[in-house]
């Protein structure tokens, strides 16, 4: 399926179609360097592409029924600057780019609606590595 994350209407659409049990939000313009020339778009489709899926998903739930588990794919780069490594969950975030700031909001939005609208959204914070 394609999906456009700065489409809420399309991903709304797509989530009534396919029914999902599960949704990993792995979306993202995901280059840091991209996101200093393109900072809007950034934002539009990382951060609030994010807030777009899980209100789609949370409509879904509320007018099916059928329950949906969302996974949100936080980055490493919402800590930034670190005082201390490594990171750990308690580590203050201090992203240092428009990719970061985006993946932040993407982060806290999720927990926001796990919080606010009783929904399971769990956030895993990715690091880079090498296989």
């Amino acid at each position: 399926h394609y999906g456009d994350m700065t489409d809420g209407n399309g991903i709304a659409r797509l989530i009534r179609q396919i029914k999902p049990t599960e949704v990993y939000n792995l979306a993202a313009q995901s280059h840091v360097r991209v996101s200093f020339d393109q900072p809007i778009y950034t934002a539009d489709a990382t951060g609030v592409g994010a807030l777009k899926l899980l209100e789609a998903v949370r409509d879904f739930q509320e007018s099916s029924g059928y329950e949906i588990r969302y996974y949100q794919a936080s980055s490493s780069e919402m800590y930034g600057e670190v005082a201390e490594t490594p990171q750990k969950e308690s580590t203050p975030f201090h992203p240092r780019s428009p990719y970061g700031v985006a993946k932040l909001y993407a982060h806290w939005i999720a927990i926001n609606y796990r919080e606010s609208y009783n929904m399971h959204a769990s956030c895993g914070i990715l690091f880079n590595h090498e296989s």
